[in-house]
């Protein structure tokens, strides 16, 4: 049964950064193109997504993102699991998570994956499963919400959007008496991450990338 949870968050973002309405909901069926769009443009450029598809090819980056992504979020989509915010009625941001006893999301149907790996490669493929490995070996026993991804379309970063749909998100984890917890590849993130309440408790050498992982614990 899909829930009603998440669904109305409306905020808008930094007046300062063109002062667009920006609302928060579940991410309907019909968006799951312009999702995987939006995702996979967010991450070509990151340090785990260099080193996993090895590419200095910008364009390959995107199009091996789109296929993973185009692979997951369907699943997530089916448990109430993709955020995602809206300006000016389209997708400008995406947030895929994980409630306790969530993680992991069960993979995709055999023909997803066969597509998967003949879309990105072997070696990627290869590449994607290490990362995955070590990244499910420090996440807590714990119960606990994950947030797997947050990624903002390129033409939207800067203007609070990401800050709305990780707020919108935390809303809802904090109706629960468990802590969230994330990896990130970006330093830059830290302090993102911080003012909401995060703290970092480890870090990952993952393909020679740093990642840090980072646990918050529920506001009442």
């Amino acid at each position: 049964m899909r829930s009603a949870r998440r669904v109305g968050y409306a905020s808008r973002v930094n007046p300062g950064h063109g002062s667009a309405a920006t609302s928060v909901g579940l991410l309907a069926k019909s968006e799951l193109p312009a999702s995987v769009a939006v995702l996979a443009a967010a991450f070509r450029d990151n340090p785990l997504n260099r080193a996993a598809i090895a590419s200095p090819n910008p364009k390959k980056r995107l199009r091996v993102n789109a296929v993973g992504m185009r692979a997951l979020l369907p699943v997530a989509h089916a448990r109430d699991g993709v955020l995602v915010a809206r300006t000016h009625g389209a997708v400008s941001a995406a947030l895929i998570s994980a409630p306790p006893y969530g993680y992991p999301l069960p993979p995709p149907p055999f023909v997803q994956r066969l597509r998967c790996v003949l879309g990105q490669g072997v070696e990627v493929s290869s590449r994607w499963n290490q990362v995955f490995k070590v990244l499910n070996g420090a996440h807590p026993d714990e119960p606990h919400w994950y947030l797997s991804s947050l990624g903002v379309d390129p033409p939207f970063q800067g203007r609070g959007i990401g800050g709305v749909l990780l707020s919108a998100w935390l809303a809802d984890v904090d109706r629960s008496a468990d802590p969230a917890y994330l990896e990130t590849d970006m330093e830059v993130n830290l302090d993102f991450y911080h003012r909401e309440g995060f703290e970092p408790v480890g870090e990952l050498d993952v393909l020679g990338v740093r990642v840090w992982c980072m646990r918050r614990l529920p506001r009442k």
